[in-house]
């Protein structure tokens, strides 16, 4: 989105120093996703040797669980209102629901097996998940291999699917962060087809807004937080203000504000590739990026992982 009428982004500042993390734990430069539970903890879904990394608001370390094994490539971290988590683990193709202590409650999927590419058939390397509201329904996004959207049960049992791949309207090129508008309608951020398109809960096409290379979309009371990736990789770094940013916006998809710099980078202030979003009831926003898989996949050259920033804390001031 470009030109906000109301710049809401600039009562923000990112936190800095933030996190710190013991010398013996990183994200590898891949913090895919974060969530708030209830007990105001940050949990931090990312591709390093300890897969969950649970962090106090001032960053320090609190405590963490998951290896290699049990998720192969996490990508997608959503709180429940009970305080148990949904992760989903696109390597592995399944969701899992999970006390904060790792525990498993519930796995939709069978660990390593994923269906066959782009028949419907859940899964096939999901990306986000989310729980309703008011039925703790889980909704899936099962992005990368099959275009599609699975609503389950709060016990796990497939109700239905909708989506298909494609540019048309309610088709869908790697559906990837969905959330929440309010008990009606699900945000779906329609990443490839440069787009969100709005659901019922039936999969009826509701509305469409378009975004730019949409990432993640999270909502806090009235606001919408829209992560986007940027250019294609022939021209990405090369034109400002064509995504790598945070967009701020209401409920109706209007931009009020945006965080990060004019072109990506790993600098304070700027973005690389945000892929995952948290917001807290004080408005602290929580950005996990990819930022290693993202430069691999650019071409660029990849500094140390361990060394690379892909996390960041920005305040409301």
């Amino acid at each position: 989105m470009s030109g906000t009428d109301d710049d809401l982004a600039g009562g923000y500042a990112e936190t800095p120093e933030w996190p710190k993390l013991p010398r013996d734990l990183d994200f590898a430069g891949d913090a895919a996703a974060v969530a708030i539970g209830p007990d105001e903890l940050i949990y931090v879904f990312n591709r390093g040797p300890q897969r969950m990394i649970i962090l106090r608001p001032d960053g320090t370390y609190a405590g963490g669980w998951g290896d290699a094994g049990t998720y192969a490539r996490p990508h997608g971290v959503t709180a429940c209102a009970d305080g148990d988590l949904l992760l989903v683990d696109a390597g592995s193709h399944i969701v899992e629901k999970v006390h904060p202590d790792g525990e498993r409650v519930l796995r939709l999927g069978i660990h390593g097996r994923a269906s066959t590419a782009y028949s419907g058939e859940p899964f096939n390397q999901p990306t986000d998940a989310a729980e309703h509201p008011r039925t703790r329904e889980i909704f899936v996004a099962d992005g990368y291999g099959n275009s599609r959207i699975h609503r389950h049960d709060a016990d796990g049992r497939h109700v239905l699917s909708w989506g298909e791949p494609g540019t048309g309207a309610a088709q869908l090129s790697n559906p990837h962060g969905i959330c929440f508008l309010d008990d009606d309608h699900l945000a779906v951020c329609d990443r490839e087809n440069y787009r969100i398109q709005i659901f019922e809960l039936d999969g009826k096409l509701a509305g469409t807004w378009h975004w730019h290379h949409p990432c993640a979309i999270r909502r806090s009371g009235d606001l919408l937080y829209i992560a986007e990736l940027g250019p294609p990789s022939y021209m990405h770094g090369t034109i400002p203000n064509m995504g790598c940013s945070v967009t701020i916006a209401n409920k109706d998809g209007k931009a009020l504000g945006r965080l990060g710099g004019r072109l990506p980078g790993v600098e304070d202030g700027r973005f690389l590739a945000p892929h995952g979003m948290a917001v807290a009831e004080d408005g602290a926003l929580y950005v996990a990026e990819v930022n290693a898989v993202y430069l691999e996949a650019l071409g660029k050259p990849v500094p140390p992982r361990e060394t690379l920033p892909c996390l960041r804390r920005w305040s409301r001031t």
